[in-house]
């Protein structure tokens, strides 16, 4: 088996996400040229190392997605802070893990305007179902991937007021695996996603 290893620091927006696609995507479709195994994928799993205060709703919703229908293992790791919707493509991994130090940043979603500018009571309307829509699908992929409870999302107001919990709660509440600093293999390819 042969890994891939993705090192992402930034926000879950464009520029930035689209080089990452981008390099998903060229790890994931690379071919050996050569021997008996010629145009099977180089690669068969994906680490990808991450550090992220979060950014679009519908970029981390849809990176989640992504990571999940990719025809490779994926393993995310924690390098330092994964935050708001940075939340969403960390849970995509089969296997996640985060580094001792590392935390985890939940708050409510939010809506930000690029410049001031007129909206009608709709639009208002509009971008505040697009909100409750993407904290719900949020919520909804909590649940199913790690033991967070009903009970845990009101006790702790995780998507209600900001909070900043270690990879110890992490651990507890099924969100990773693992707290490990990941020894690196020699054969694994790592990329740097510069954007």
């Amino acid at each position: 088996m042969t890994i891939a290893g993705i090192n992402f620091h930034g926000p879950i927006s464009h520029p930035a996400t689209t080089k990452l696609r981008n390099v998903i995507c060229g790890g994931v479709n690379e071919r050996l040229q050569q021997g008996p195994n010629t145009g099977k994928r180089r690669f068969d799993k994906l680490y990808l190392f991450i550090s992220s205060s979060g950014g679009q709703v519908d970029d981390g919703i849809s990176l989640f997605g992504f990571l999940r229908s990719l025809p490779v293992e994926v393993t995310t790791i924690n390098t330092g802070l994964v935050a708001s919707i940075a939340i969403m493509p960390f849970m995509a991994g089969k296997r996640r893990i985060a580094l001792p130090h590392s935390r985890f940043h939940f708050h409510d979603f939010e809506w930000n305007y690029p410049a001031a500018h007129n909206l009608t009571r709709l639009e208002y309307q509009d971008h505040t179902q697009l909100l409750n829509s993407g904290r719900e699908t949020t919520l909804e992929v909590l649940k199913e991937n790690t033991s967070l409870t009903d009970k845990d999302f009101e006790q702790l107001k995780l998507f209600e007021v900001p909070i900043i919990k270690d990879a110890a709660f992490a651990k507890e509440k099924g969100i990773i695996h693992e707290i490990n600093y990941v020894a690196i293999p020699e054969e694994m390819n790592i990329f740097n996603i510069d954007y």
